[in-house]
């Protein structure tokens, strides 16, 4: 016996086009899955910029508002890749993406992948090096550096998909 249609198969088979949209929501919850990904990231590199501010505040390290500086950052711009513009947009919206422009959103979001697990490194090398006062600066201005990539990124990501 054969397996039964599902009623969104269904819709397929008898409105023409149908498959597209449905192509454009998975685009679109890719888009989201991947988001998730980077701000879960980011939270893990804001805890481990919590651990180290711990460990500097015991040895009392010159860097500690540094650190607290980047920690901020990092929950800022996690807060912005939660809450980013998702790719595709209804039908009635006025700002619509066609199917390449959601693979360039795509392609802003690995780049975000890619530039948060480098911000996940940076914090980790930040939290190791804060009993070495020379190495600690050198992670600080490194994960900085880590930091405003991203956000040149978050910023570039924004703005394509605000259709500027």
């Amino acid at each position: 016996m054969g397996r039964e249609t599902s009623i969104f198969e269904k819709i397929e088979l008898i409105i023409p086009g149908f498959h597209g949209y449905k192509r454009k929501e998975l685009l679109r919850e890719d888009d989201r899955l991947v988001r998730g990904k980077v701000a879960e990231l980011l939270e893990q590199a804001k805890r481990e910029l919590e651990r180290a501010l711990q460990r500097c505040a015991m040895a009392g390290c010159p860097q500690l508002m540094a650190i607290e500086n980047l920690r901020k950052k990092t929950m800022m711009l996690e807060g912005k890749i939660k809450h980013a513009e998702a790719g595709y947009r209804g039908y009635f919206d006025r700002i619509k993406f066609k199917e390449d422009e959601l693979k360039r959103l795509i392609e802003y979001d690995v780049s975000m992948i890619e530039d948060a697990q480098a911000v996940l490194e940076g914090a980790k090398a930040v939290s190791a090096a804060v009993s070495n006062p020379q190495q600690l600066g050198t992670a600080v201005l490194n994960l900085e550096d880590k930091l405003n990539e991203l956000e040149g990124v978050i910023s570039s990501r924004m703005s394509f998909a605000a259709g500027e």
